[in-house]
Protein backbone atom coordinates (compact mmCIF):
# COMPACT_ATOMS: atom_id res chain seq x y z
CA UNK A 1 0.00 0.00 0.00
CA UNK A 2 2.83 2.37 1.08
CA UNK A 3 4.71 1.92 -2.17
CA UNK A 4 1.73 2.66 -4.16
CA UNK A 5 0.96 6.17 -2.71
CA UNK A 6 4.51 6.67 -3.45
CA UNK A 7 4.47 6.00 -6.84
CA UNK A 8 1.10 7.85 -7.19
CA UNK A 9 2.44 10.93 -5.70
CA UNK A 10 5.40 10.74 -8.22
CA UNK A 11 3.25 10.58 -10.60
CA UNK A 12 1.34 13.06 -9.71
CA UNK A 13 4.02 15.77 -9.60
CA UNK A 14 5.94 14.46 -13.17
CA UNK A 15 2.35 15.44 -15.03
CA UNK A 16 1.77 18.97 -12.66
CA UNK A 17 5.72 20.13 -13.36
CA UNK A 18 4.98 19.56 -17.32
CA UNK A 19 2.84 22.52 -18.01
CA UNK A 20 5.70 24.77 -15.54
CA UNK A 21 8.41 23.47 -18.12
CA UNK A 22 6.24 23.49 -21.50
CA UNK A 23 5.57 27.43 -20.63
CA UNK A 24 9.03 28.51 -19.27
CA UNK A 25 10.51 31.47 -20.86
CA UNK A 26 12.84 31.43 -24.03
CA UNK A 27 14.38 33.13 -27.20
CA UNK A 28 15.02 30.96 -29.91
CA UNK A 29 16.31 30.91 -33.63
CA UNK A 30 14.31 29.30 -35.99
CA UNK A 31 14.86 28.13 -39.30
CA UNK A 32 13.08 26.01 -41.96
CA UNK A 33 16.68 24.80 -42.78
CA UNK A 34 19.58 23.33 -41.22
CA UNK A 35 21.73 22.10 -44.28
CA UNK A 36 22.12 24.50 -47.20
CA UNK A 37 24.58 25.01 -49.96
CA UNK A 38 27.67 27.99 -50.56
CA UNK A 39 25.90 30.77 -51.76
CA UNK A 40 22.37 29.83 -51.00
CA UNK A 41 20.13 32.19 -49.22
CA UNK A 42 17.72 31.01 -46.15
CA UNK A 43 15.86 32.50 -43.16
CA UNK A 44 16.19 32.47 -39.38
CA UNK A 45 13.67 33.49 -37.28
CA UNK A 46 13.89 35.02 -34.02
CA UNK A 47 11.10 33.79 -31.50
CA UNK A 48 9.68 34.33 -27.61
CA UNK A 49 7.81 32.08 -26.00
CA UNK A 50 7.23 33.52 -22.55
CA UNK A 51 5.05 32.55 -19.47
CA UNK A 52 4.90 36.35 -17.89
CA UNK A 53 3.96 39.26 -19.76
CA UNK A 54 7.38 40.97 -21.29
CA UNK A 55 7.11 44.48 -22.41
CA UNK A 56 10.99 44.69 -23.16
CA UNK A 57 13.49 43.05 -24.45
CA UNK A 58 17.22 43.59 -25.90
CA UNK A 59 20.33 41.42 -27.13
CA UNK A 60 22.71 40.39 -29.66
CA UNK A 61 22.96 37.80 -32.96
CA UNK A 62 26.23 36.70 -33.27
CA UNK A 63 27.63 34.43 -36.30
CA UNK A 64 30.88 33.70 -38.24
CA UNK A 65 31.73 36.45 -40.91
CA UNK A 66 33.68 34.37 -42.71
CA UNK A 67 30.59 31.61 -42.99
CA UNK A 68 27.20 33.77 -43.48
CA UNK A 69 26.75 37.11 -44.36
CA UNK A 70 23.55 39.16 -43.79
CA UNK A 71 21.56 39.86 -47.12
CA UNK A 72 18.46 42.01 -44.70
CA UNK A 73 16.80 42.01 -42.01
CA UNK A 74 12.98 42.03 -42.05
CA UNK A 75 10.85 43.29 -38.29
CA UNK A 76 6.99 43.55 -40.38
CA UNK A 77 4.31 41.69 -38.68
CA UNK A 78 6.72 42.19 -35.07
CA UNK A 79 5.23 41.63 -31.51
CA UNK A 80 7.46 44.56 -30.78
CA UNK A 81 5.62 47.88 -31.32
CA UNK A 82 8.80 50.43 -31.18
CA UNK A 83 12.13 49.41 -31.48
CA UNK A 84 14.47 51.94 -29.41
CA UNK A 85 17.52 50.28 -31.33
CA UNK A 86 16.34 49.18 -34.72
CA UNK A 87 17.35 45.64 -35.52
CA UNK A 88 20.80 46.06 -37.67
CA UNK A 89 24.18 45.00 -37.50
CA UNK A 90 26.04 46.35 -34.33
CA UNK A 91 29.05 49.43 -35.01
CA UNK A 92 30.99 50.40 -32.42
CA UNK A 93 31.81 54.02 -33.14
CA UNK A 94 30.34 54.55 -36.52
CA UNK A 95 31.92 51.28 -38.01
CA UNK A 96 30.16 48.19 -38.45
CA UNK A 97 31.21 45.28 -36.29
CA UNK A 98 31.01 42.30 -38.55
CA UNK A 99 29.21 39.15 -37.25
CA UNK A 100 27.11 40.78 -34.73
CA UNK A 101 23.15 41.60 -34.86
CA UNK A 102 21.52 44.26 -32.49
CA UNK A 103 18.46 44.94 -31.10
CA UNK A 104 16.29 46.63 -28.55
CA UNK A 105 12.59 47.53 -28.64
CA UNK A 106 9.10 47.80 -26.07
CA UNK A 107 5.49 46.64 -26.82
CA UNK A 108 3.45 48.72 -24.02
CA UNK A 109 0.83 46.53 -22.39
CA UNK A 110 3.57 43.31 -22.74
CA UNK A 111 3.35 40.05 -24.49
CA UNK A 112 3.25 36.29 -23.30
CA UNK A 113 2.55 33.34 -24.46
CA UNK A 114 4.50 30.95 -27.21
CA UNK A 115 5.85 31.80 -30.87
CA UNK A 116 6.19 35.91 -30.54
CA UNK A 117 8.12 36.75 -33.86
CA UNK A 118 10.24 39.11 -32.88
CA UNK A 119 12.25 39.64 -36.39
CA UNK A 120 13.69 37.44 -38.79
CA UNK A 121 17.39 37.71 -41.23
CA UNK A 122 17.95 36.65 -44.41
CA UNK A 123 21.63 34.87 -44.55
CA UNK A 124 23.34 33.79 -48.01
CA UNK A 125 26.26 30.77 -46.59
CA UNK A 126 29.48 32.00 -47.87
CA UNK A 127 32.15 28.80 -47.11
CA UNK A 128 31.47 25.17 -46.37
CA UNK A 129 31.34 24.25 -42.94
CA UNK A 130 29.30 23.84 -40.12
CA UNK A 131 28.48 26.96 -38.62
CA UNK A 132 26.39 28.63 -35.17
CA UNK A 133 24.57 31.56 -35.09
CA UNK A 134 23.65 31.97 -31.54
CA UNK A 135 21.84 34.50 -29.00
CA UNK A 136 23.68 36.30 -26.22
CA UNK A 137 23.58 39.32 -23.44
CA UNK A 138 19.67 38.68 -23.87
CA UNK A 139 17.58 40.50 -21.42
CA UNK A 140 14.07 41.08 -20.89
CA UNK A 141 11.65 42.59 -18.66
CA UNK A 142 7.90 41.81 -17.43
CA UNK A 143 5.40 43.87 -17.76
CA UNK A 144 5.02 44.33 -13.91
CA UNK A 145 5.30 47.83 -13.37
CA UNK A 146 8.94 47.21 -11.71
CA UNK A 147 11.05 46.33 -14.90
CA UNK A 148 11.38 42.90 -13.16
CA UNK A 149 13.24 40.75 -15.18
CA UNK A 150 12.54 37.45 -16.93
CA UNK A 151 14.77 35.22 -17.50
CA UNK A 152 15.22 33.70 -21.06
CA UNK A 153 16.48 30.72 -21.79
CA UNK A 154 18.15 30.46 -25.37
CA UNK A 155 18.32 28.20 -27.99
CA UNK A 156 20.58 28.39 -30.82
CA UNK A 157 20.50 27.57 -34.72
CA UNK A 158 23.10 25.73 -36.07
CA UNK A 159 23.57 25.62 -39.69
CA UNK A 160 25.40 22.90 -42.31
CA UNK A 161 27.07 24.48 -45.89
CA UNK A 162 27.85 22.31 -47.90
CA UNK A 163 29.56 23.35 -51.80
CA UNK A 164 26.75 24.05 -54.13
CA UNK A 165 25.96 22.99 -57.58
CA UNK A 166 26.82 25.09 -60.56
CA UNK A 167 23.25 26.55 -60.58
CA UNK A 168 23.25 28.35 -56.98
CA UNK A 169 19.73 27.38 -55.07
CA UNK A 170 18.32 29.90 -53.33
CA UNK A 171 14.85 30.34 -50.98
CA UNK A 172 12.13 31.85 -52.33
CA UNK A 173 12.52 35.42 -49.52
CA UNK A 174 11.57 38.00 -51.71
CA UNK A 175 8.83 40.19 -51.17
CA UNK A 176 6.33 41.51 -53.72
CA UNK A 177 3.76 42.86 -51.23
CA UNK A 178 3.51 46.93 -51.20
CA UNK A 179 2.67 48.13 -47.25
CA UNK A 180 -0.44 48.19 -45.80
CA UNK A 181 -3.16 50.49 -46.05
CA UNK A 182 -3.12 53.39 -44.23
CA UNK A 183 -4.78 56.95 -43.25
CA UNK A 184 -2.29 59.88 -41.81
CA UNK A 185 -3.85 62.38 -39.66
CA UNK A 186 -3.87 66.10 -39.20
CA UNK A 187 -3.61 67.28 -35.63
CA UNK A 188 -3.42 70.25 -33.96
CA UNK A 189 -2.52 70.57 -30.27
CA UNK A 190 -2.19 74.14 -28.70
CA UNK A 191 0.53 73.05 -26.16
CA UNK A 192 2.59 71.00 -28.90
CA UNK A 193 4.83 72.09 -31.50
CA UNK A 194 3.63 75.68 -31.26
CA UNK A 195 0.25 74.59 -31.87
CA UNK A 196 1.64 73.99 -35.42
CA UNK A 197 -0.68 71.53 -37.58
CA UNK A 198 1.14 68.02 -37.70
CA UNK A 199 0.56 65.21 -39.53
CA UNK A 200 0.31 62.01 -37.69
CA UNK A 201 0.84 58.44 -39.94
CA UNK A 202 1.89 54.82 -39.35
CA UNK A 203 1.54 51.38 -41.08
CA UNK A 204 2.97 48.02 -41.28
CA UNK A 205 3.99 45.18 -43.87
CA UNK A 206 4.26 41.62 -42.71
CA UNK A 207 7.18 40.74 -44.92
CA UNK A 208 9.85 42.48 -45.06
CA UNK A 209 9.17 45.68 -42.38
CA UNK A 210 9.11 49.27 -43.16
CA UNK A 211 11.95 51.46 -43.80
CA UNK A 212 10.79 54.73 -44.12
CA UNK A 213 8.51 57.50 -45.06
CA UNK A 214 8.17 60.29 -47.61
CA UNK A 215 6.23 63.48 -47.74
CA UNK A 216 5.10 65.71 -50.38
CA UNK A 217 2.98 68.95 -50.37
CA UNK A 218 1.29 70.48 -53.54
CA UNK A 219 -0.82 73.26 -53.59
CA UNK A 220 -2.04 72.01 -57.41
CA UNK A 221 -2.24 68.38 -57.54
CA UNK A 222 -1.30 68.42 -61.48
CA UNK A 223 1.83 70.18 -60.56
CA UNK A 224 3.07 67.11 -57.82
CA UNK A 225 5.21 66.03 -60.02
CA UNK A 226 7.53 69.24 -59.69
CA UNK A 227 7.40 68.46 -56.42
CA UNK A 228 10.04 67.03 -54.46
CA UNK A 229 9.08 64.00 -52.21
CA UNK A 230 11.10 64.64 -48.51
CA UNK A 231 12.15 62.38 -45.88
CA UNK A 232 10.09 62.10 -42.51
CA UNK A 233 8.86 61.15 -39.68
CA UNK A 234 5.68 61.23 -37.66
CA UNK A 235 4.40 63.40 -36.00
CA UNK A 236 5.43 65.69 -39.39
CA UNK A 237 5.01 69.49 -39.05
CA UNK A 238 2.96 70.91 -42.16
CA UNK A 239 4.66 73.09 -44.29
CA UNK A 240 1.15 74.19 -45.38
CA UNK A 241 -0.56 75.39 -42.30
CA UNK A 242 -3.33 77.28 -44.31
CA UNK A 243 -3.85 73.04 -44.85
CA UNK A 244 -4.46 74.12 -48.70
CA UNK A 245 -2.42 72.13 -50.40
CA UNK A 246 -2.96 68.20 -51.28
CA UNK A 247 -0.78 65.84 -49.40
CA UNK A 248 0.95 62.65 -50.41
CA UNK A 249 2.54 60.32 -47.75
CA UNK A 250 4.59 57.00 -49.02
CA UNK A 251 5.43 54.36 -46.85
CA UNK A 252 8.66 52.11 -48.34
CA UNK A 253 9.14 48.65 -47.16
CA UNK A 254 12.48 47.35 -46.66
CA UNK A 255 12.54 45.80 -49.85
CA UNK A 256 11.49 48.78 -51.89
CA UNK A 257 8.01 48.59 -52.23
CA UNK A 258 5.75 51.39 -51.85
CA UNK A 259 1.90 52.82 -50.43
CA UNK A 260 1.03 56.49 -51.16
CA UNK A 261 -1.90 57.47 -49.09
CA UNK A 262 -3.78 61.20 -49.99
CA UNK A 263 -4.97 63.41 -48.02
CA UNK A 264 -6.88 66.15 -50.04
CA UNK A 265 -6.88 69.92 -48.70
CA UNK A 266 -9.16 70.65 -46.29
CA UNK A 267 -10.05 74.30 -47.56
CA UNK A 268 -9.41 73.76 -51.06
CA UNK A 269 -7.94 77.18 -53.38
CA UNK A 270 -10.89 78.88 -55.01
CA UNK A 271 -11.24 78.95 -59.21
CA UNK A 272 -9.69 82.30 -59.59
CA UNK A 273 -6.62 81.04 -57.87
CA UNK A 274 -6.28 78.35 -60.35
CA UNK A 275 -7.10 80.79 -63.20
CA UNK A 276 -4.36 83.00 -61.68
CA UNK A 277 -1.68 80.11 -62.20
CA UNK A 278 -2.69 78.88 -65.69
CA UNK A 279 -2.46 82.40 -66.38
CA UNK A 280 1.25 82.19 -65.16
CA UNK A 281 1.88 78.97 -66.92
CA UNK A 282 0.92 80.05 -70.32
CA UNK A 283 2.77 83.89 -70.43
CA UNK A 284 5.97 81.70 -69.16
CA UNK A 285 5.07 78.94 -72.52
CA UNK A 286 4.69 82.05 -74.41
CA UNK A 287 7.87 83.41 -73.42
CA UNK A 288 9.56 80.22 -73.99
CA UNK A 289 8.15 79.66 -77.30
CA UNK A 290 8.70 83.49 -78.62
CA UNK A 291 12.66 83.33 -77.34
CA UNK A 292 12.88 79.95 -79.34
CA UNK A 293 12.02 80.94 -82.29
CA UNK A 294 13.97 84.06 -81.78
CA UNK A 295 17.13 82.17 -81.63
CA UNK A 296 16.08 80.07 -84.34
CA UNK A 297 15.82 82.90 -86.69
CA UNK A 298 19.27 84.11 -85.72
CA UNK A 299 20.76 81.01 -86.36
Amino acid sequence: MYSQIVKFLITLLFFTSIPAIALSSELRLETSKVEVRVNEEFLVNTVVSADQLINAVEGYLSFDPEMLVVKEIRDGNSSINFWIDPVKSCASNGIEKPGSICFSGITPGGFDGANNFLFSVVFEAKKEGVTLIFARDIQALRNDGEGTEEILSVRNAEIIIKLGDSKVRQELLYDREPPEDFTPIVSETPDLFEGKRVLIFSTQDKNSGITGYEIKESRFAFLSFLSPWIRAESPYILKDQSLKSQILVKAIDNLGNERIATILPRYPLSWHNYFSTFGIIIVVLALCIFARRTLWRKK
